[in-house]
């Protein structure tokens, strides 16, 4: 269909057609409508000129010309399913995602030939069957109407022949060694474009390939395996929720946090509050500037042969209890440096690992590509000396994201632009060209660990794109109508059988390099750092926890998922601590001017329990000028100098006129000053005794066959909100939007509620998942005055749609606040693509309309129905909830409560086991497990 797309003539050309007639034909076009409708083509020649037209229907053909799609003409492999007796709802396929900065191995479900739900890849050791946010929000990438749809040329529509011809007359141009190309990418995390890289430097040696990661960091050099860790000390690393390998780490940190008798020990050292530091036993908030500081005091503790730096007493004391706790866990420790502080401070903890025999046994070296490559800024002098004839952009947006580069972008003669959205770079651009998504095109991708994976495509394109792989054929001359080829070429040493284990797995066998690294070298470390000065304010720049760089800014879904540590949406704010707040007078909302180096930023702020006294944090990614994301937040990157500026000093913080309401959602579903968070020790682990039934007039437990029930560790849960966003792809849930989400309107079915313990300076924080309760006593159901909201018998809390009328007795009556209503039409009717992305088996809500979490009922049905075909009961455990599979550190079980050996049967006869309001009388079917932290005994907080 592309390539009869494309035969068609460009808009705007003198070579007309009077009619589809005319086109079918021409003998030429005739093996292209073969290709593009093949069961027409089957009947096509029994058919006169006529009859096939009729068949074909000129508006039909256009429509299939222009947007339809289905299975991908190449042999796929599916991990499960897809045979001939398998039905095709059952089809999953594995695959593998860069997102963030980080890549993961993902299995596709497909309903009915569509994608419609994303999970992690329980084989690929970057995932472990885990997933977070951004991975669930990739189905919504995929589908998303806004994607940019074909080829423009300096605004107007164009066609990828245009452009190949244009392409042509450039290779010409630079058949002399190539000076004035340059190209423009991400990061490489794909094998066949690091090949394809060194294919066009070999071919054009004066030409400059530059990675542009504005959020991404240093490279780490080591993998830790979390499980293995007694002791585990962060310095500005947040190895939860933003650190490359971060679902992985998450999984391996619950791990080894399961046994209180083994329990690890997390000391997170930062100056914003991350989710690491949120699940820290010891959350220590420092300035950026101090950072090396504690990390050259912490290496000389440890036996290091650096110079010990002045330090106040209490700074002192906290730097020798974490000494202590390493060396007296010597070889099953880890000190992690995160990706944007400097370098001496990693050599430094890489000394202190080596030091301490953590290095080898808990620490792995990682291979990293060596290749040079030019950064940013040198495109940005580049093109300000008029030295850039053609700068290719790969799937980037520098234009919003490196400061200084819109400025030198007419330096450039011509510009082309690759990318998902017709964003800011994409309207600077002469040429923007539609980029496909991961599941429409053949790659690779290599994880930080290691790892690789075959990127399969599982749908047809859905617009007319291409790849990063097709532009860089296309500057080479090697332009393919096979991109299997293409990746093929690169894994050549693999066999048919190989190759397809590599693709049903989404693991490529052996891939795996080993490291040996030269023992540590302190000697390059610059001086003895001193503490920064009390007095001065500093600011730092953080990726977004959901958008990262601003790249993930277009999807609806992780622009309304709460922020892990603020419960903003659809926003961001400077992040000020209590006391900073306190000393100028200022309070949620409150509009500032932040200052430094000659450049000013208006924000509102947000006060953050745990940020650094004297740090103000900016999170990247909004202040979008383009698409969904236009106007909200402001844009950081207005106050930084480039892609290395993580922090700045000098900074002047002033008051403005004037507030802004912030989309906070924390306190949306308030459960009153209850007893909702329980906690202990190790040393004093929480024990509560099973409850009392009380008199009531429901029967004792339904007479179903089957007691489905949930339960939830609140020790494992660390907060991401993956079960959140897993949830809304799952049972169709809509946005409602940045203003109804201020007004306590957001749809989400299960909320994620985190609470705080201790002083506002540096808190101890719990999280709690909180969906529908399913209580057997159910407050709901009695005042519904239309039986909309009723009890089955296998004890499910079911909501009858098509019954409701909207009185809200139901929502008023729940004490868990746990019911949505849908006080507009949220949901998007009318787009044909959001309607292929949405589950077939959930129903999609209209206005007026109470809802809530079923326990994914439609997959209890599914295994009902498949239990019921092979006359057998369903198998233990077979049932997953969509929040289930989404937790990467598995802190959700879901079962069958009448079956004593089952996971949620296990875990309610734990002795930290307690409902929530229990008081109350309901009889949730959804129970907790109580958190646990594990304090360092001479640990004194501030």
């Amino acid at each position: 269909m592309t390539e009869l797309r494309d035969a068609l003539p460009a808009p705007g050309s003198p070579r007309f057609w009077p009619s589809l007639d005319e086109l079918v034909a021409d003998p030429s076009r005739r093996p292209l409508i073969a290709e593009a409708f093949p069961q027409l083509a089957d009947i096509e020649p029994s058919l006169d000129r006529r009859g096939f037209l009729r068949l074909l229907g000129a508006s039909i053909a256009f429509a299939g010309l222009a947007a339809c799609s289905g299975p991908p003409p190449e042999r796929i492999v599916p991990q499960v399913g897809g045979a001939d007796d398998a039905p095709p709802e059952t089809a999953r396929y594995a695959t593998a995602l860069a997102t963030g900065g980080d890549v993961v191995g993902v299995l596709v479900e497909l309903r009915d030939g569509r994608p419609i739900k994303v999970d992690g890849n329980p084989r690929h050791p970057a995932s472990h069957g885990g997933s977070d946010a951004r991975m669930q929000a990739s189905i919504l990438d995929l589908w998303d109407p806004a994607r940019s749809q074909a080829p423009r040329t300096n605004g107007a529509p164009a066609s990828w022949s245009a452009f190949e011809a244009d392409m042509a007359t450039l290779r010409s141009r630079f058949a002399s060694g190539g000076d004035g190309l340059r190209v423009l990418s991400g990061g490489i995390d794909s094998p066949t474009l690091a090949r394809q890289r060194d294919a066009l430097l070999a071919r054009y040696p004066q030409a400059r390939w530059h990675v542009h990661e504005p959020a991404a960091g240093r490279p780490t050099d080591s993998w830790p395996d979390l499980a293995k860790a007694r002791v585990i000390v962060t310095l500005d690393a947040d190895i939860l929720g933003t650190l490359p390998g971060h679902v992985r780490h998450a999984r391996d940190f619950a791990a080894g946090r399961a046994d209180p008798a083994e329990m690890s020990r997390l000391y997170a050292i930062e100056p914003s509050p991350s989710l690491t530091g949120r699940n820290a036993d010891h959350a220590w908030p420092v300035a950026a500037a101090d950072i090396a500081t504690i990390a050259t005091a912490l290496a000389a503790a440890t036996g290091v042969d650096v110079a010990v730096p002045a330090l106040d007493a209490a700074t002192r004391e906290r730097v020798d209890i974490i000494a202590n706790d390493l060396r007296a866990h010597a070889g099953a420790g880890a000190v992690l440096a995160g990706p944007r502080v400097a370098n001496d401070v990693h050599a430094l903890v890489r000394a202190i690992n080596d030091g301490l025999g953590n290095s080898g046994s808990v620490l792995r070296d990682l291979a990293r590509d060596d290749q040079a490559t030019d950064t940013t800024s040198a495109l940005i002098e580049d093109m300000r000396a008029g030295r850039v004839d053609t700068l290719v952009i790969l799937d980037a947006n520098p234009v919003m994201t490196a400061p200084g580069f819109a400025a030198a972008l007419p330096g450039a003669r011509r510009v082309a632009h690759l990318g998902r959205y017709r964003d800011e770079t994409a309207e600077a651009a002469h040429w923007h060209l539609p980029a496909l998504h991961p599941f429409e095109t053949w790659s690779d991708l290599r994880s930080v660990e290691g790892t690789a994976s075959i990127v399969q495509p599982i749908v047809a394109p859905l617009v007319d794109g291409r790849s990063a792989h097709d532009v860089i054929d296309l500057l080479l001359g090697d332009a393919s109508d096979d991109p299997l080829t293409r990746v093929r070429a690169t894994w050549r040493a693999f066999d048919d059988e190989a190759w397809t284990e590599a693709l049903r797995t989404g693991v490529v066998d052996a891939s795996l390099a080993p490291v040996s690294r030269p023992p540590s070298n302190v000697a390059s470390v610059a001086g003895t750092p001193a503490m920064a000065d009390a007095r001065e304010l500093e600011v730092v720049f953080r990726p977004d926890d959901h958008l990262w760089d601003g790249r993930h800014a277009q999807n609806a879904w992780l622009q309304e998922l709460p922020r892990p540590v603020t419960t903003l949406a659809w926003e961001n704010a400077a992040w000020l601590s209590p006391e900073l707040a306190r000393e100028r007078g200022l309070r949620d909302g409150d509009m500032v001017r932040i200052e430094s180096k000659g450049r000013s930023l208006d924000a509102p702020v947000l006060v953050v329990p745990g940020q650094a006294t004297r740090t103000i944090t900016l999170t990247l990614g909004y202040g979008r000028r383009h698409g969904i994301a236009k106007g909200h937040g402001h844009d950081a990157y207005a106050l930084r100098d480039g892609d290395g500026a993580w922090s700045s000093g000098d900074v002047r913080l002033t008051r403005l006129d004037g507030r802004s309401s912030l989309a906070l959602t924390q306190a949306h579903q308030d459960m009153g000053r209850r007893d909702v968070v329980r906690s202990g020790t190790p040393d004093r682990l929480p024990a509560y005794p099973p409850p009392e039934p009380h008199a009531s007039l429901y029967p004792e437990k339904p007479g179903g066959d089957y007691r489905w029930g949930m339960s939830i560790d609140l020790n494992a849960c660390i907060g991401c909100n993956a079960c959140t966003i897993a949830c809304q792809a799952e049972n169709n849930i809509p946005v409602v939007g940045r203003d109804e989400v201020a007004r306590g309107r957001r749809m989400h079915w299960i909320r994620v509620d985190r609470y705080h313990e201790g002083a506002a300076s540096a808190p101890r924080t719990y999280h709690q998942p909180v969906p529908c309760m399913h209580c057997e006593h159910a407050p709901c159901e009695v005042v519904c005055p239309v039986e909309a909201t009723v009890h089955d018998r296998e004890g499910l809390n079911l909501q009858v749609y098509n019954r409701c009328i909207g009185t809200r007795f139901c929502s008023n009556n729940c004490p868990y606040k746990v019911r949505r209503f849908n006080f507009l039409q949220y949901a998007d009717f009318a787009n044909e693509s959001l309607k292929a992305m949405r589950n077939p088996e959930v129903t999609a809500r209209a206005r007026g309309v109470m809802e809530k979490c079923t326990y994914c009922v439609q997959r209890i049905q599914r295994a009902h129905i498949a239990a019921d075909r092979d006359g057998q009961p369903i198998a233990r455990d077979a049932v997953t909830t969509a929040c289930q599979d989404a937790c990467p550190t598995r802190a959700i079980v879901f079962g069958d409560r009448g079956d004593d050996a089952s996971a949620v049967a296990r875990a309610s006869d734990s002795p930290r086991r307690y409902a929530l309001l229990d008081e109350l009388g309901t009889r949730p079917r959804t129970t907790y497990l109580a958190a646990l932290r594990n304090p360092a005994p001479d640990w004194r907080d501030a």
